[in-house]
């Protein structure tokens, strides 16, 4: 095993850092970088690397390339006093900018922009990739950092808790046997297949905050493994998407499909599962019927939420009998 790494993204929305426009990067992919970010010169080919969105661990795995780039255009903005990249924008305050170095307030017409030359980086690794199936914050992340540069994009990871840090994030023993021959990358791991996936925004962060939430339970059949726990919205994200908090419930995967099939729904006045009963013939999810929902009385979602659910539920009951 080579180096181990963790890399730092941050979608437009959590960006508070002005200085560049940010860096072309697709979490589970590839992530981009340049000769302008500390360490970038030690990232090689076999190195393992954690990926941390914005605030929460994305998921792992093992850089099987990096494409160089050399003489790219990489447009720069400065603060006005001191000519320093570490400015960032205030949301509340005017003058909304200001310099972390000279502490100068600004606006945003007075920043100094030029175009610099740098050698790009492309590391690629999505053949490996392991979604992190737990939660884990950046502050979780300090005691396996060998370095905690606020600033740094690419932090080294101490050798000795890797394993460690990757089985927390998988929830299954690693093997990082690696072989590295003829420049392709094996991680002994199972097999992969390319495929282009289409995730919703704020997904995994949305599943992350329902883990907090209610733990590693599913809302109609108690404890499960984290493997299968999803985030299940209480409406239509293509209609609203928009990530509610007090709109979602943390859902074993089968469970997750017959709800948004509005073949299990929740009576809201009672807080009981109902059944479509065109699975009456399926005994564990007929099982459910009248159950209560595993969720304590404080924390139970939006209740016009819920009724909502139920209501296009007994629609949907009610046509299934002509």
């Amino acid at each position: 095993m080579g180096n181990a790494w963790l890399f730092i993204t941050k979608s437009d929305e959590e960006r508070s850092w002005g200085a560049n426009q940010g860096y072309d990067d697709a979490v589970g992919s590839y992530y981009s970088y340049d000769s302008n970010v500390p360490n970038c010169q030690q990232v090689r080919r076999g190195d393992v690397i954690v990926v941390r969105q914005d605030d929460w661990v994305a998921g792992w795995a093992v850089i099987a390339d990096i494409t160089t780039m050399p003489n790219s255009d990489k447009q720069i903005s400065r603060c006005p006093g001191c000519r320093a990249t570490n400015w960032y924008e205030r949301l509340t305050k005017s003058p909304p900018l200001k310099c972390s170095v000279c502490k100068r307030e600004f606006f945003r017409p007075e920043l100094i922009h030029e175009v610099s030359k740098v050698t790009a980086y492309r590391a690629d690794y999505s053949a490996s990739w392991v979604e992190a199936v737990r939660p884990i914050s950046y502050r979780d992340l300090d005691p396996f950092l060998a370095s905690r540069g606020t600033f740094n994009a690419i932090r080294p990871i101490k050798p000795d808790t890797v394993e460690t840090l990757l089985e927390r994030i998988g929830a299954r023993h690693i093997d990082l046997t690696v072989q590295t021959t003829d420049g392709k990358v094996g991680v002994i791991l199972g097999g992969h297949i390319p495929a282009i996936v289409k995730r919703r925004r704020g997904q995994r962060q949305f599943r992350f905050k329902m883990m907090e939430r209610f733990g590693e339970s599913c809302a109609f059949s108690g404890s499960q493994p984290p493997e299968v726990l999803e985030a299940a919205h209480l409406y239509s994200f293509a209609e609203q998407p928009e990530h509610h908090p007090n709109g979602g419930l943390l859902l074993r995967r089968d469970f997750h499909s017959l709800f948004d099939a509005h073949l299990v729904s929740i009576d809201p006045t009672t807080w009981t599962l109902d059944v479509a009963v065109r699975l009456k013939p399926y005994e564990p999810y007929w099982a459910l019927k009248g159950q209560d929902l595993k969720v304590s009385t404080d924390l139970r979602p939006d209740a016009d939420l819920v009724a909502s659910h139920r209501e296009e539920f007994l629609i949907r009951e009610r046509g299934s009998f002509g």
